[in-house]
Parts: C-alpha cells; structure tokens; sequence
C-alpha cells in the first residue's frame, strides 16, 4: 500500500473530504483559514480554492444542485460555483454551548451532524438529523467532541464518534423513518495512542478511523476487529473517504494545529491531503434530498 500526498493547499486545520462522483472531485475544507478545497485526483491537476463566509464545519452535495453547509454557528445553502451562501435558521440548538462539527448523509438524504463542546470539556454536543424540509431533530445528546458518523452497506447501524471520550457508538438504524435506538460502544479508544476522529466504511462493512494523535488510520471488521493500520507521516490526521472512479482509493485529510512549532518541523506534511489505494472499495457519497 503506497502512501502519496498533495503537496498543494496545505491546510491549517483540513477536515470533511468528499467525493463528488459526478464532477470527478474530491472536495475537503480548511476549518481555520475558512476555505473550500477541491482537485481532480488526476496527476498534474491544480486545486480550486473557494473562500468561504465563516468557519466550515460539515457539508453535503445536494441532489438538485449546491451544497448545504454548516458553519460552526448557523447553517446555509452554498453554491459552490459562486460562493453564495444562503442561511437558514437552525433551530433548538444554543451556540452558547455548543457548535457543529462533523456530518453526512444518509442514503434517504437526510444531513446528520453532530456538535461539540466549544472548549471540549463539557457534554454539551448533540446529534442532529437535518431532514430534506430542513426540520432540525436532536437525536442523541451528552457528547463533548460529535465526531465521524457513517452507516453500515445495509442500512442497519449507524457509527458515530465521540472523539474526546475516545468511544465508538454504534445505533440501530431505521433509515425508513430515520430513527437510531440502542446505544452502544462499539469500539473503546481508553488506552490506545490516538482518539476517534472522522470515519467511513466501505463496501464490505468495514470501518475506517482516523485516528488523531497517533499517525494513522486504522481499518475495523464489522464486529470492531482491527484489521490493519496505515502508518502516516504526521501525527494529526483528522478524516477519511474513498474516493476515485472505482472508489477505490481513499483520501486522508490532516492538520497543522495543535502541533508545537518543533513538532511542526518535524512534520513537514502535515495539513497535506493524503492518498492511497485500497484492496475493498467505498460506497457512493450520498447526497441531501432538501
């Protein structure tokens, strides 16, 4: 398995890669700096950089077209192709105690997106479900870091991360009414070098962490097995998604905050864009139905 990397955006703190299966790109945000990153994964081609407004959190392409993106503080509808961001009002959730994090869709084209405690101390984040006529529905509460959320091929389980408790959940998923029930650990980072940051899973089930703190990403069987790791050359990477015609290759978004300045000189690729190909493909990113 070989390890490449983008050498161009760097990022300061990059996160939440999607791939856009219809116009061939993978798209990634910078959520310090306040940008839109996306690049055809073909060699020799240039990054497009779209600033944006306020600080990104988490967002999906949407099936007529745009984006929904969530800012930390508000959520709105993006068009990417002119950087026009139209907000709509998110109800029943203080951002005085808490702000968006990580999110994606479901395969009925529901936004779920969590939220975080902004100090990452408390158990003020929530889960939310965003359905396609914007209603807004907590779904589960008292997490401090809502991270990584994906589903199982069958529709049956939804992962969720909480990154600072260093805990994997794992729900029962009804993606007919778009209910989680029965709460419980799926993975326990208690004693491992890195925590739980963002995730996917591929074709066969298996799941995919980013896991901050310790340099690598580590791929689980569907009972919560390690399966392998992929060692990388910063110690700060933060999500993951497949990508590629055949889904088959899969991209590793990394950081620079949080590093020391000589823990930045010794990691002159940290904030790259990571690649590599993989032996089990993805499944299609879906898109928002509203």
């Amino acid at each position: 398995m070989t390890l490449q990397h983008y050498s161009e955006p760097v990022a300061v703190l990059g996160e939440g890669p999607v791939w856009d299966a219809q116009g061939g790109h993978i798209w990634w945000v910078d959520c310090d700096q306040k940008k839109l990153f996306h690049r055809d994964p073909g060699p020799g081609a240039e990054a497009g950089i779209l600033p944006l407004p306020h600080y990104p959190s988490a967002y999906a392409f949407r099936r007529g077209g745009g984006m929904l993106m969530a800012y930390r503080n508000g959520l709105a509808m993006l068009d990417p192709a002119t950087g026009k961001s139209d907000p709509f009002e998110a109800t029943g959730l203080d951002f005085s105690r808490e702000r968006f994090n990580d999110g994606i869709c479901d395969r009925a084209g529901r936004f779920w997106i969590g939220t975080m405690d902004p100090r990452m101390k408390e158990r003020n984040g929530s889960l939310y479900r965003i359905d396609p006529d914007l209603a807004v529905t907590r779904m589960a509460s008292g997490l401090v870091v809502s991270n990584g959320i994906s589903f199982s091929p069958d529709d049956r389980t939804m992962y969720h991360h909480d990154s600072r408790s260093k805990v994997v959940f794992a729900y029962d998923f009804d993606i007919d009414k778009g209910d989680i029930r029965n709460q419980r650990v799926f993975i326990d980072f208690t004693g491992r070098p890195g925590n739980p940051d963002g995730g996917t899973t591929d074709a066969e089930g298996n799941l995919w962490i980013a896991e901050i703190g310790a340099g690598r990403v580590v791929q689980f069987d569907p009972r919560g097995r390690q399966i392998r790791a992929i060692e990388l050359p910063v110690t700060r990477p933060s999500s993951v998604m497949f990508g590629g015609k055949d889904l088959s290759t899969l991209f590793i978004t990394s950081m620079r905050h949080g590093l020391k300045p000589e823990e930045l000189a010794q990691q002159p690729l940290a904030g790259c864009l990571f690649h590599t190909r993989v032996d089990v493909p993805g499944m299609e990113e879906p898109q928002f139905a509203g």
